[in-house]
């Protein structure tokens, strides 16, 4: 089985962030607070490549070349992580347009470290979609380093079992399939290789197979590749076999090859820690499953079906709804598990 370079090396991506940060941090001393030093990464997009940064007060900072007119808007709303915009030129004397994000918290640069590494990773796999990918995954980011999170109401928490189950099943195939868990990190899709994507979205109606669908990139087909979407009717349950989030959690863990990667995944979904917590005592069974092919004329909204191949400039975000009852593009489950455990 061939590795995704970006996931196989997500560790050694923190391993050499982390030195590169500590490298810098030596330059760093008398710095102006505002003004940031940086050191080139061998990730290139279309703009240049990307860079780590420190200011003056020693906080961390990715910097990631965009195009003059990318539409990456400043959000200060967190106190744990920023976006900006900024301008900086290097040897050569040409400004480059960045977007600058910043850990606010120096308690919490470890963790920026890991979800640097997984943005990185994911800007590596698709160079020419970097603005995109850094708001998308912002939200997962502010949860994270602002030390807080959306509360986990049942509805929620169904979702997050439908897919742990995909994740529990993924590991059957190959134990490295957490890496490929990317919805927590902000990747449109839930699980994603380097051609093959699923999306899992799970449901607590006693009636109707409707979905919520998240932005224009979240029915995506990857290119030259395939995407599955994996729906779930969740029930909540007392029945002997029914089991709880951390029931999943736990059984996942006890497979997975990479628990650091698992870690941060579990960190950026800011499940609630304790005992007695709402998360145990909720429990799941699965009612009814059907995974549905999305290709062809799929019901959907994506980046093709806009004129120059985007949304509109101003549209800040699309959400819509899907009737399945009227998708007949069924999927075998077993046939996708395997060629996403194949395409890490």
């Amino acid at each position: 089985m061939t590795a995704r370079p970006w996931s196989a090396a997500t560790v050694r991506l923190r391993e050499l962030f982390e030195s590169q940060w500590s490298l810098l941090d030596g330059r760093a001393a008398g710095t102006a607070g505002r003004s940031v030093i940086t050191a080139k990464l061998e990730i290139d997009t279309s703009h240049g490549a990307l860079r780590l940064g420190l200011d003056g007060e020693g906080l961390r900072h990715l910097l990631v070349p965009i195009g003059p007119s990318a539409g990456v808007e400043d959000d200060v709303r967190s106190a744990g992580v920023r976006l900006t915009t900024r301008t900086l030129s290097h040897d050569d004397g040409l400004p480059v347009r960045y977007a600058d994000i910043a850990c606010l918290r120096r308690d919490l640069a470890g963790t920026f470290t890991g979800l640097v590494a997984d943005l990185a990773g994911l800007i590596l796999a698709q160079p020419d979609r970097a603005p995109s990918l850094i708001v998308r995954t912002l939200h997962a980011w502010r949860l994270l380093l602002a030390g807080a999170s959306t509360g986990w109401t049942v509805p929620r928490l169904a979702g997050l079992y439908a897919e742990l189950r995909v994740l529990d099943s993924l590991l059957d195939v190959n134990p490295g399939a957490v890496r490929a868990w990317l919805g927590p990190l902000g990747c449109p899709q839930d699980f994603r290789g380097a051609h093959h994507a699923i999306e899992v979205k799970g449901s607590v109606a006693a009636e109707g197979r409707v979905v919520h669908v998240h932005g224009v990139d979240q029915l995506d087909t990857p290119p030259q590749g395939t995407l599955t979407l994996a729906w779930s009717r969740v029930t909540e349950s007392t029945a002997p076999g029914a089991r709880s989030v951390p029931d999943l959690l736990a059984e996942c863990r006890d497979r997975i090859d990479d628990l650091g990667a698992f870690e941060t995944r579990l960190t950026a979904l800011g499940l609630p820690r304790g005992e007695e917590s709402t998360i145990d005592r909720v429990r799941f069974v699965t009612a009814e499953q059907r995974w549905y092919d999305v290709s062809g004329d799929f019901p959907r909204i994506v980046p093709g079906g806009f004129v120059g191949g985007s949304a509109p400039t101003g549209v800040r975000s699309v959400e819509y709804r899907i009737d399945l009852n009227t998708v007949t593009h069924t999927a075998e489950p077993e046939r996708v598990l395997k060629r996403l455990g194949a395409d890490l």
